[in-house]
């Protein structure tokens, strides 16, 4: 899979990363956890039945390979693959689009052009900070759908480059019609995001896009 989605021609990134390794905070306590249950059984099997004769041996065998077995199934299936996909995962702002790029090729990644994008914000944490400043990017392209970029890096900053980087796209022309100025029809809906990935259009024609923010009336959620 590679670091950077094709680019058009005087497009430009801006900002390749992927997402905080707190992500893998619960793969880690599930390797610790296994290995530590595969010790205790092996230690308690070994200990409580000796046999010493067959087809107890046998059986004795076998059971030891069963634990190997199971305890090589849940890392693979807990420790690795969020491993891998933690770390196939990037998400890229270009001066024309927000990409993820995920495992599986090109026809997993996700593409929305800035010139679509209503709002963007940071989610506010459940769990305390503790000093972190990694948290919920949340982009809102209307008709086109919506990101959702989980445990993103420096999220206050990532949010507000995806909004320079919107409103640049916009003065240079790249907006179908005039950012709006707050007045006329209410536009649709906040469009729902899903975690990490892209939502499926609405339905029947959609509204030309608006700017719903500028540069005296940004808001951010603070962690």
């Amino acid at each position: 899979m590679p670091a950077r989605p094709a680019l058009q021609p005087g497009e430009r990134v801006l900002v390749s990363t992927r997402a905080h390794g707190a992500r893998l905070t619960r793969p880690f306590l599930v390797l610790l956890l296994t290995v530590f249950a595969l010790s205790f059984a092996q230690r308690a099997l070994e200990l409580r039945w000796r046999p010493v004769a067959e087809p107890w041996l046998t059986v004795h065998a076998g059971v030891e390979l069963t634990l190997l077995v199971a305890a090589g199934w849940v890392v693979v299936r807990s420790c690795l693959r969020p491993l891998l996909r933690w770390w196939r995962t990037r998400y890229v702002l270009t001066t024309r689009h927000l990409v993820l790029l995920r495992p599986g090729g090109a026809r997993r990644t996700v593409s929305l052009p800035l010139h679509q994008l209503r709002r963007v914000s940071v989610e506010r944490r459940r769990s305390p900070a503790l000093g972190r400043r990694d948290g919920r990017v949340v982009a809102d392209f209307g008709p086109l759908g919506g990101l959702r970029l989980e445990s993103a890096p420096e999220a206050q900053r990532l949010a507000g480059l995806i909004r320079r980087a919107a409103e640049d796209e916009w003065a240079a022309g790249g907006g179908a019609g005039e950012p709006g100025s707050g007045g006329g029809a209410p536009g649709p809906r906040p469009t729902r995001v899903d975690r990490d990935a892209v939502v499926a259009p609405r339905p029947g024609p959609s509204a030309a896009p608006r700017r719903p923010w500028s540069r005296r009336t940004v808001h951010q959620e603070q962690e």
